[in-house]
Protein backbone atom coordinates (compact mmCIF):
# COMPACT_ATOMS: atom_id res chain seq x y z
CA UNK A 1 0.00 0.00 0.00
CA UNK A 2 1.13 3.56 -0.78
CA UNK A 3 3.90 2.26 -3.09
CA UNK A 4 5.18 4.05 -6.22
CA UNK A 5 2.72 2.63 -8.77
CA UNK A 6 -0.81 3.98 -8.86
CA UNK A 7 -3.64 1.56 -8.06
CA UNK A 8 -6.58 1.51 -10.45
CA UNK A 9 -9.17 -0.85 -11.90
CA UNK A 10 -9.64 -1.44 -15.61
CA UNK A 11 -11.04 -4.03 -17.98
CA UNK A 12 -8.79 -4.92 -20.90
CA UNK A 13 -10.42 -5.40 -24.27
CA UNK A 14 -8.08 -5.74 -27.25
CA UNK A 15 -9.83 -5.05 -30.53
CA UNK A 16 -7.08 -3.78 -32.83
CA UNK A 17 -3.53 -4.53 -33.90
CA UNK A 18 -0.59 -2.17 -33.62
CA UNK A 19 -0.44 -2.18 -37.42
CA UNK A 20 -4.11 -1.27 -37.93
CA UNK A 21 -5.06 2.20 -39.09
CA UNK A 22 -7.16 2.66 -35.94
CA UNK A 23 -4.02 2.31 -33.82
CA UNK A 24 -2.14 4.80 -35.98
CA UNK A 25 -4.85 7.36 -35.21
CA UNK A 26 -4.83 6.47 -31.51
CA UNK A 27 -1.04 6.71 -31.35
CA UNK A 28 -1.07 10.19 -32.89
CA UNK A 29 -3.88 11.28 -30.59
CA UNK A 30 -2.05 10.15 -27.46
CA UNK A 31 1.17 11.93 -28.49
CA UNK A 32 -0.71 15.15 -29.24
CA UNK A 33 -2.76 15.00 -26.04
CA UNK A 34 0.38 14.45 -23.99
CA UNK A 35 2.22 17.36 -25.60
CA UNK A 36 -0.70 19.78 -25.27
CA UNK A 37 -1.73 18.73 -21.76
CA UNK A 38 1.75 19.36 -20.35
CA UNK A 39 3.00 22.15 -22.61
CA UNK A 40 5.50 19.96 -24.45
CA UNK A 41 4.77 21.06 -28.01
CA UNK A 42 8.51 21.67 -28.57
CA UNK A 43 9.26 18.00 -27.88
CA UNK A 44 8.92 14.75 -29.79
CA UNK A 45 6.97 12.34 -27.58
CA UNK A 46 8.29 8.78 -27.77
CA UNK A 47 7.00 5.66 -26.03
CA UNK A 48 9.57 2.97 -25.22
CA UNK A 49 8.43 -0.54 -24.22
CA UNK A 50 9.47 -1.55 -20.71
CA UNK A 51 9.94 0.29 -17.44
CA UNK A 52 11.02 3.88 -16.98
CA UNK A 53 14.54 2.57 -16.41
CA UNK A 54 14.61 1.41 -20.04
CA UNK A 55 13.70 4.93 -21.11
CA UNK A 56 16.60 6.32 -19.10
CA UNK A 57 19.01 3.77 -20.58
CA UNK A 58 17.73 4.45 -24.11
CA UNK A 59 18.53 8.12 -23.54
CA UNK A 60 22.05 7.35 -22.34
CA UNK A 61 22.59 5.06 -25.34
CA UNK A 62 21.20 7.50 -27.90
CA UNK A 63 22.52 10.92 -26.95
CA UNK A 64 25.84 12.08 -28.35
CA UNK A 65 26.71 13.86 -25.14
CA UNK A 66 29.28 13.08 -22.50
CA UNK A 67 26.76 12.91 -19.67
CA UNK A 68 27.70 13.86 -16.13
CA UNK A 69 25.35 13.31 -13.20
CA UNK A 70 24.27 16.33 -11.17
CA UNK A 71 21.84 16.74 -8.30
CA UNK A 72 21.59 15.26 -4.83
CA UNK A 73 23.40 12.14 -3.75
CA UNK A 74 20.99 9.26 -3.53
CA UNK A 75 20.00 5.83 -4.76
CA UNK A 76 19.02 6.85 -8.27
CA UNK A 77 21.96 9.14 -8.90
CA UNK A 78 24.16 6.19 -7.96
CA UNK A 79 22.25 3.86 -10.32
CA UNK A 80 22.56 6.20 -13.27
CA UNK A 81 26.25 6.80 -12.59
CA UNK A 82 26.77 3.04 -12.78
CA UNK A 83 24.74 2.75 -15.99
CA UNK A 84 26.64 5.57 -17.64
CA UNK A 85 29.81 3.51 -17.41
CA UNK A 86 28.35 1.24 -20.10
CA UNK A 87 28.02 4.11 -22.58
CA UNK A 88 31.32 6.00 -22.87
CA UNK A 89 31.22 8.73 -25.52
CA UNK A 90 33.83 10.31 -27.76
CA UNK A 91 35.87 13.12 -26.27
CA UNK A 92 34.81 15.26 -29.22
CA UNK A 93 31.18 15.11 -28.11
CA UNK A 94 29.85 18.04 -26.04
CA UNK A 95 29.19 17.59 -22.35
CA UNK A 96 25.86 17.94 -20.61
CA UNK A 97 24.41 17.16 -17.20
CA UNK A 98 21.65 14.81 -16.15
CA UNK A 99 19.87 14.64 -12.83
CA UNK A 100 16.90 13.18 -10.97
CA UNK A 101 14.16 15.80 -10.75
CA UNK A 102 13.09 14.05 -7.56
CA UNK A 103 15.60 11.88 -5.73
CA UNK A 104 12.95 9.71 -4.12
CA UNK A 105 15.36 7.98 -1.74
CA UNK A 106 15.56 11.24 0.22
CA UNK A 107 12.41 13.05 -1.02
CA UNK A 108 14.53 15.85 -2.45
CA UNK A 109 13.56 17.73 -5.65
CA UNK A 110 16.34 19.25 -7.77
CA UNK A 111 16.08 21.68 -10.66
CA UNK A 112 18.57 22.94 -13.22
CA UNK A 113 18.03 24.33 -16.71
CA UNK A 114 19.33 22.92 -20.01
CA UNK A 115 19.94 19.35 -18.84
CA UNK A 116 18.69 15.80 -19.36
CA UNK A 117 16.08 15.09 -16.70
CA UNK A 118 15.04 11.84 -15.06
CA UNK A 119 11.51 12.87 -14.12
CA UNK A 120 10.29 9.31 -13.55
CA UNK A 121 8.94 9.95 -10.05
CA UNK A 122 8.60 13.72 -10.45
CA UNK A 123 6.39 14.24 -13.49
CA UNK A 124 4.02 16.02 -13.69
CA UNK A 125 3.88 17.27 -10.07
CA UNK A 126 7.05 19.30 -10.62
CA UNK A 127 7.44 21.59 -13.61
CA UNK A 128 9.97 20.70 -16.27
CA UNK A 129 12.91 23.16 -16.02
CA UNK A 130 13.51 25.58 -18.87
CA UNK A 131 15.59 24.24 -21.74
CA UNK A 132 15.36 20.59 -20.71
CA UNK A 133 17.00 18.61 -23.52
CA UNK A 134 15.39 15.24 -22.82
CA UNK A 135 12.84 14.20 -20.21
CA UNK A 136 12.29 10.57 -19.14
CA UNK A 137 9.19 9.42 -17.31
CA UNK A 138 6.59 6.65 -17.42
CA UNK A 139 2.85 6.01 -17.50
CA UNK A 140 2.34 3.94 -14.36
CA UNK A 141 3.32 6.31 -11.56
CA UNK A 142 1.76 9.77 -11.27
CA UNK A 143 -0.04 9.43 -14.61
CA UNK A 144 -1.96 6.41 -13.29
CA UNK A 145 -1.92 4.11 -16.30
CA UNK A 146 -0.53 0.66 -16.98
CA UNK A 147 3.01 -0.54 -16.36
CA UNK A 148 4.81 -1.25 -19.61
CA UNK A 149 5.73 2.00 -21.36
CA UNK A 150 8.36 4.62 -20.66
CA UNK A 151 7.85 8.06 -22.17
CA UNK A 152 10.88 9.94 -23.45
CA UNK A 153 10.43 13.53 -24.60
CA UNK A 154 13.21 14.81 -26.85
CA UNK A 155 13.39 18.54 -27.56
CA UNK A 156 13.07 18.96 -31.30
CA UNK A 157 16.33 20.89 -31.58
CA UNK A 158 18.26 18.02 -29.96
CA UNK A 159 18.12 15.44 -32.73
CA UNK A 160 21.49 16.61 -34.08
CA UNK A 161 22.90 15.28 -30.79
CA UNK A 162 21.31 11.83 -31.22
CA UNK A 163 22.59 8.71 -32.93
CA UNK A 164 21.64 8.22 -36.56
CA UNK A 165 18.99 5.81 -37.78
CA UNK A 166 21.57 3.36 -39.08
CA UNK A 167 22.59 2.44 -35.52
CA UNK A 168 20.34 -0.59 -35.31
CA UNK A 169 19.16 -0.97 -31.73
CA UNK A 170 15.86 -0.90 -29.92
CA UNK A 171 17.52 1.47 -27.47
CA UNK A 172 18.06 4.00 -30.26
CA UNK A 173 15.58 6.86 -29.78
CA UNK A 174 15.97 7.81 -33.43
CA UNK A 175 14.35 4.49 -34.35
CA UNK A 176 11.24 5.43 -32.33
CA UNK A 177 11.13 8.88 -33.90
CA UNK A 178 11.38 7.49 -37.44
CA UNK A 179 8.47 5.17 -36.79
CA UNK A 180 6.48 7.85 -34.95
CA UNK A 181 6.80 10.05 -38.02
CA UNK A 182 4.90 7.26 -39.80
CA UNK A 183 2.33 7.05 -36.96
CA UNK A 184 3.75 3.73 -35.77
CA UNK A 185 6.01 2.02 -33.25
CA UNK A 186 9.00 -0.15 -34.20
CA UNK A 187 7.86 -2.95 -31.92
CA UNK A 188 4.68 -4.90 -31.20
CA UNK A 189 2.76 -2.39 -29.11
CA UNK A 190 0.34 -3.07 -26.23
CA UNK A 191 -2.62 -1.28 -27.80
CA UNK A 192 -4.74 -1.48 -24.65
CA UNK A 193 -2.17 0.63 -22.76
CA UNK A 194 -2.47 3.42 -25.31
CA UNK A 195 -6.28 3.19 -25.12
CA UNK A 196 -6.26 3.47 -21.33
CA UNK A 197 -3.65 6.23 -21.33
CA UNK A 198 -5.70 8.20 -23.83
CA UNK A 199 -8.66 8.11 -21.43
CA UNK A 200 -6.39 9.16 -18.55
CA UNK A 201 -5.02 12.15 -20.47
CA UNK A 202 -8.46 13.37 -21.51
CA UNK A 203 -9.62 13.61 -17.90
CA UNK A 204 -6.33 14.58 -16.23
CA UNK A 205 -6.40 17.92 -14.37
CA UNK A 206 -2.91 19.01 -13.36
CA UNK A 207 -3.93 21.58 -10.76
CA UNK A 208 -6.31 19.16 -9.06
CA UNK A 209 -3.61 16.51 -9.10
CA UNK A 210 -1.05 18.78 -7.46
CA UNK A 211 -3.57 19.97 -4.91
CA UNK A 212 -4.39 16.36 -3.98
CA UNK A 213 -0.72 15.52 -3.41
CA UNK A 214 -0.31 18.63 -1.25
CA UNK A 215 -3.35 17.76 0.87
CA UNK A 216 -2.30 14.13 1.34
CA UNK A 217 1.25 15.28 2.20
CA UNK A 218 -0.11 17.74 4.76
CA UNK A 219 -2.32 15.03 6.24
CA UNK A 220 0.56 12.59 6.71
CA UNK A 221 2.97 15.20 8.04
CA UNK A 222 0.38 16.45 10.52
CA UNK A 223 0.56 13.04 12.21
CA UNK A 224 4.25 12.10 11.88
CA UNK A 225 6.53 14.20 14.13
CA UNK A 226 8.77 16.55 12.15
CA UNK A 227 11.99 14.99 13.41
CA UNK A 228 11.06 11.74 11.64
CA UNK A 229 10.45 13.30 8.21
CA UNK A 230 13.32 13.21 5.68
CA UNK A 231 13.29 15.74 2.86
CA UNK A 232 10.32 17.76 1.62
CA UNK A 233 7.05 17.67 3.52
CA UNK A 234 4.96 18.39 0.42
CA UNK A 235 6.11 15.82 -2.07
CA UNK A 236 4.96 12.88 -4.22
CA UNK A 237 6.85 10.68 -1.74
CA UNK A 238 7.16 11.25 2.00
CA UNK A 239 10.21 9.54 3.52
CA UNK A 240 9.84 8.56 7.17
CA UNK A 241 12.46 7.29 9.61
CA UNK A 242 11.63 3.87 11.00
CA UNK A 243 11.88 5.23 14.55
CA UNK A 244 8.55 6.96 13.95
CA UNK A 245 6.94 3.55 14.42
CA UNK A 246 8.91 2.33 17.43
CA UNK A 247 5.82 2.42 19.70
CA UNK A 248 3.81 0.22 17.37
CA UNK A 249 5.69 -1.31 14.40
CA UNK A 250 2.50 -3.16 13.51
CA UNK A 251 1.07 -0.05 11.85
CA UNK A 252 3.87 -0.05 9.28
CA UNK A 253 3.33 -3.75 8.66
CA UNK A 254 -0.46 -3.49 8.43
CA UNK A 255 -0.29 -0.75 5.81
CA UNK A 256 2.57 -2.50 4.00
CA UNK A 257 4.61 0.69 3.89
CA UNK A 258 7.07 0.86 1.03
CA UNK A 259 10.40 -0.40 2.33
CA UNK A 260 8.96 -2.56 5.12
CA UNK A 261 9.67 -5.85 3.36
CA UNK A 262 12.61 -4.79 1.21
CA UNK A 263 15.17 -3.77 3.81
CA UNK A 264 15.13 -0.08 2.90
CA UNK A 265 16.69 2.18 5.54
CA UNK A 266 13.47 4.18 5.87
CA UNK A 267 9.77 3.85 5.08
CA UNK A 268 8.10 5.77 2.28
CA UNK A 269 4.56 6.80 1.46
CA UNK A 270 3.78 7.81 -2.11
CA UNK A 271 1.06 10.41 -1.89
CA UNK A 272 -0.72 9.83 -5.21
CA UNK A 273 -1.21 6.06 -5.50
CA UNK A 274 -4.20 5.23 -3.28
CA UNK A 275 -7.63 6.67 -2.46
CA UNK A 276 -7.51 9.58 -0.02
CA UNK A 277 -9.60 7.58 2.46
CA UNK A 278 -6.76 5.05 2.77
CA UNK A 279 -4.33 7.79 3.80
CA UNK A 280 -6.86 9.10 6.32
CA UNK A 281 -7.22 5.64 7.83
CA UNK A 282 -3.45 5.28 8.08
CA UNK A 283 -3.20 8.61 9.91
CA UNK A 284 -6.04 7.64 12.25
CA UNK A 285 -4.39 4.37 13.20
CA UNK A 286 -0.94 5.92 13.50
CA UNK A 287 -2.25 8.55 15.90
CA UNK A 288 -4.02 5.87 17.93
CA UNK A 289 -0.76 3.95 18.27
CA UNK A 290 1.15 6.89 19.73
Amino acid sequence: MFGPNTYFKDTVSIHSSHRDQSFFKLFDQVRELFAVKFGLEDYDILFIPGSATVGVEATMFSMKYRIKMAGYEGEFKNRWNQMLQNYPKKESYPETEMYCRLETSISAPFSKENCIVDAVSAFPYYDLPKGTKVMCSCLNKQLASYVGLAVVCVKKDQWEHCLDSDVYSYLNLRRYKDYADRHQTPNTSPTFIYEHFCRVLKSFDLEQFRDRINKVSDLICSAIPEEYIIGDRRCPVITIKKEAFKKDPGVAEKFDLYGYWTGKPDYQIFTYTSPVEDYKEFVRQYRSSC
